[in-house]
């Protein structure tokens, strides 16, 4: 079968290239096509309860997610120059289109016994009544004085959406700072455009530099990367491209992961090929030789790593569903292109040039062999304690690591005025404003305050209110009092709080952990209202990592398995081969507990791609050692290969360390730690295990 197939490259060599550069030119096309997705939404589960909460609130306040601005002036906000300033830059972030209310930082009319007073247009004596207002609701007004000037807070809530970029246009003349869910996440898409023209390009870079070293030639290691490159390039234009698939923070790894991942079976195929030709056969004996020898294992490789990426399947997240399609897609191109594109470069190759050198490897591990259930204690050892101080969490706000532009200008909000990012407490009666009621929520939020939490609603205000204009202490003890004080507040400003039946409180949080968001919902619950906001859906999600992510592991484990039962034709072999990989979970795990690396919907779905390029190490052992049936000439003929692709594979990846999103870094860190565990256990463990008799 091979030597039809290597025959059927050497005569059709010029129109098999001819297809591929048209395949190429077309796919090229295809990256025009690519559209970007930046919100949040693709880390919420499809089915989500705190979903329906949420997207239920926004409808009913017909609001989208708010926006906090924080800007700084010169002039005191209390002073009359300070008050004209700071309405003008109302009126700027309120000409934005998408815009539908801008909350100032002090009031927009303050009540004149009775009455309602403009503040913009105010006597000398209604400004004296007014700095007597503001002192009477001074813990609601979102100024502060600094050092180095006056900050205020402006929240902007929009109708649906609000590009932040025009807000920060329209605040071009001063220093500020932005915060909210919609400026995260329109910052992704400058951090994707980055990654995805920075990134593969970087990877390359460093897989073609360990590769040299293993091939010895610098064109050697690009030939053995170009059908990874290709496949590469098929996935973002083909599949991505043409087909509509977007682009996100999880599906920009697609490219990457093709191309570290999908460039082992070049590297194997070529430095079979070298070895062939430095043994002195012909070209077309040569790379019939390298399909008859590695051709098995690189297909079983090819199909495993698949495996683990398609066991993203069972996860509730449409995101990871996507990126598990998409990447089995990539290493499938991978695997085929080598195939087809290395077969027809290398016909053409008549005359090599090869680096002799001979490498002490094998009997480092032949002599490491022989303690092989010592090693495997002191692993498990090592690693297994910190499987059980592994913590779930996705703090949306870490996502970011800490030099990135939003992250400084979250964590300096929060310098400034202690919160940042806002929570939700929806809350529902017949009648919103009376006093049993209102007192219920200002008695949770009376808890949340006590635990260092910011909490506002529109009881707040009349309960101010009440003790300015009616020297009366609380909230009105009767409803009409409460009806006569909410009309002296402005609609605009009352609906962002009130709607009917329904109210809502803003909850603001110094951190978005998950012990923290958990304190705030007990609360919040233990008060019979309902707690909301995106940090919550993405802890819903993240809620579900532990079950989901037990099925997911089983399920990559039982698809490898059951194809290398179909290829080794036995149930024995397969069993053996695994071990390596289950050493390398607990490797996984345990280095992401002892680390403080979080467990949540992308860091633990690693445990897949672990399973199915762990195996690829144990494959080819087993394949070498079912074609050689000699132990010590299987170990010296893989360990260089097998190092050489796990120590590729780390260095390659190690491209996302300058990705400004912290959990690529963290799944740099992990692979590093399984990929040497893998390599490591295939080498020393596994040839132990073969000895074994059945």
């Amino acid at each position: 079968m091979f030597e039809e197939y290597t025959s059927f490259v050497f005569k059709n060599r010029k129109k098999i290239f001819a297809v591929v550069l048209v395949l190429n030119i077309l796919a090229l096309f295809g990256l025009f096509r690519l559209h970007f997705t930046t919100e949040f939404s693709i880390l919420m589960p499809q089915k989500s309860r705190q979903k329906e909460i949420y997207e239920k609130m926004n409808g009913v306040f017909k609001t989208g997610e708010q926006l906090v601005v924080m800007v700084k002036t010169n002039v005191d906000p209390l002073s009359r120059e300070g008050i004209d300033e700071i309405f003008e830059i109302k009126e700027k972030l309120s000409s934005v289109e998408g815009v539908k209310t801008v909350i100032p930082p002090i009031p927009e009319k303050f009540p004149a016994g009775f009455r309602l007073v403009e503040t913009k247009n105010m006597s000398e004596e209604q400004y004296r009544d007014f700095l007597s207002y503001v002192e009477n609701m001074k813990d609601f007004l979102n100024v502060r004085k600094m050092e180095d000037g006056y900050y205020s807070l402006f929240m902007i809530l929009p109708r649906n959406s609000v590009n932040p970029n025009e807000i920060e246009s329209a605040l071009s003349g001063y220093e500020h700072y932005l915060s909210g869910t919609q400026y995260l996440e329109d910052q992704i898409f400058r951090y994707l455009l980055f990654m995805i023209f920075t990134l593969p390009p970087l990877a390359v870079v460093l897989l073609l530099n360990v590769f040299r070293v293993q091939l010895g030639r610098f064109r050697y290691a690009i030939l053995s990367l170009i059908p990874a490159g290709f496949a590469a390039l098929w996935t973002l234009g083909y599949v991505m491209g043409w087909m509509g698939q977007n682009l996100s923070i999880i599906t920009v790894l697609v490219p990457i992961f093709t191309i570290v991942m999908g460039s082992a079976d070049g590297l194997h195929f070529v430095s079979h090929f070298l070895e062939r030709k430095k043994d002195g056969e012909s070209t077309f004996n040569a790379i019939k030789d390298t399909l008859e020898s590695v051709g098995r294992a690189m297909i079983l490789t090819t199909l495993t790593t698949m495996a683990g990426f398609l066991s993203f399947l069972t996860l509730n997240s449409q995101s990871m569903k996507q990126m598990g399609l998409l990447a089995a897609a990539g290493i499938g191109l991978a695997g085929v292109s080598t195939w087809i594109v290395l077969p027809v470069i290398l016909s053409g190759m008549e005359d090599v040039e090869i680096k002799k050198k001979e490498s002490s490897l094998a009997r480092l591990f032949q002599r490491l062999s022989k303690r092989a259930w010592i090693i495997t204690l002191v692993v498990l050892f090592a690693f297994l304690p910190g499987t059980f101080l592994l913590k779930a969490d996705l703090n949306i706000l870490k996502l970011y690591k800490g030099y990135t532009r939003v992250r400084k200008n979250v964590e300096k909000i929060e310098e400034i005025f202690g919160r940042a990012l806002p929570v939700y407490a929806v809350f529902e009666s017949e009648n919103l404003l009376s006093p049993d009621f209102a007192r219920k929520v200002l008695s949770m939020e009376e808890k949340l305050k006590s635990k260092g939490y910011d909490a506002f609603s529109v009881y707040d205000i009349l309960v101010r209110m009440n003790e300015h204009l009616f020297k009366e202490e609380g909230y009105p003890k009767i409803l009409a009092r409460a009806l006569i004080l909410k009309r002296l507040l402005p609609e605009d400003y009352t609906s962002n709080f009130l709607s009917e039946s329904t109210g809502r409180a803003f909850i603001f949080l110094d951190n978005l952990d998950r012990n923290t968001l958990e304190e705030v919902e007990h609360i919040v619950k233990e008060s019979g209202f309902q707690v909301t906001g995106l940090p919550y859906i993405i802890k819903e999600m993240n809620d579900s990592i532990v079950p989901q992510q037990v099925l997911s592991v089983v399920l990559a484990v039982s698809m490898v398995f059951l194809l290398l039962v179909l290829f080794q034709r036995s149930f024995v072999i397969p069993a053996k081969a695994i071990v390596p990989v289950l050493i390398s979970l607990v490797s996984l795990f345990g280095f992401m507990g002892l680390s403080g690396i979080p467990l949540n919907l992308i860091t633990a779905n690693m445990a897949g791609i672990v399973i199915g390029v762990g195996i690829d190490y144990a494959i080819h052992v087993t394949e070498l050692f079912r074609y050689y049936r000699d132990l010590e000439k299987t170990v010296k003929i893989a360990s260089t290969p097998i190092l050489a692709n796990a120590f590729g594979l780390s260095v390659g990846l190690s491209a996302l360390i300058l990705s400004p999103f912290t959990f690529h870094t963290y799944l740099v860190a992990i692979m590093w730690v399984t990929m040497t565990v893998s390599s490591f256990m295939s080498l020393v463990v596994l040839p132990k295990l073969l000895e074994v008799k059945r």
